[in-house]
């Protein structure tokens, strides 16, 4: 039996997408082949799922929403695609995993599901799964601080226990037990306040980490 488009590697992708390049916008021809396009890349299985495992019960409805604003931008945007840069799954991936599924968190989750998030979560609404660096780029988050908000912000009467510290010892992966030895403050005094800041921070954190990430 002979394969078929769906069954073979990303080359009939790549011929879909190239043709579909060929035709100007809004002619039937072009959107005959986009149309194609998008059905076989559905069908290919190979679209990948980015942060599987986080966002708990949300994680579906977010990846839906990710998959058809990427497949939104293909049909809009298919002259975007190179082929010298990669295959066209590897474009769909790259897509999906940087920017379309980033952009999809906050869509779907409210600010008080967003508030309730990690730091290590925070970063994604902004940074995929394999982002590189991102210790560093959250650093620089903390560190770029003109008006020292971060530092400012302490528990009372322990300035050295202040927002921009506490980051900055989360992300060396020391434990609470640790850090609270450390300041010989309570746990509970230190996850208190450290959650206090997430909420207050995190549009600040947000938009440093998009703004980071769009210079990559």
């Amino acid at each position: 039996m002979n394969q078929t488009l769906f069954d073979q590697p990303d080359e009939p992708l790549q011929q879909l997408a190239l043709t579909a390049q060929q035709h100007p916008p809004l002619t039937l021809e072009r959107q005959m082949a986009i149309g194609q396009l998008v059905q076989a890349i559905l069908r290919s299985g190979k679209l990948c799922r980015p942060q599987r495992g986080n966002f708990s019960s949300h994680y579906e409805e977010i990846y839906q929403e990710a998959k058809q604003d990427l497949l939104l931008y293909i049909c809009e945007n298919i002259d975007k695609y190179d082929p010298e840069r990669g295959d066209v799954m590897t474009w769909c991936n790259f897509l999906l995993q940087r920017r379309f599924f980033p952009e999809a968190i906050p869509k779907v989750l409210d600010s008080r599901d967003i508030q309730k998030l990690p730091l290590s979560e925070l970063a994604r609404l902004a940074a995929p799964e394999e982002m590189p660096d991102l210790k560093e780029i959250i650093n620089s988050c903390i560190e770029s601080d003109p008006e020292n908000s971060y530092q400012k912000t302490y528990i009372e009467n322990y300035p050295e226990a202040n927002f921009s510290a506490l980051v900055k010892l989360r992300l060396e992966s020391k434990s609470w037990q640790e850090i609270s030895a450390s300041f010989g403050i309570k746990i509970s005094t230190l996850s208190s306040f450290y959650q206090r800041c997430l909420t207050k921070f995190a549009p600040k954190i947000q938009e440093h980490l998009r703004e980071n990430l769009e210079e990559i």
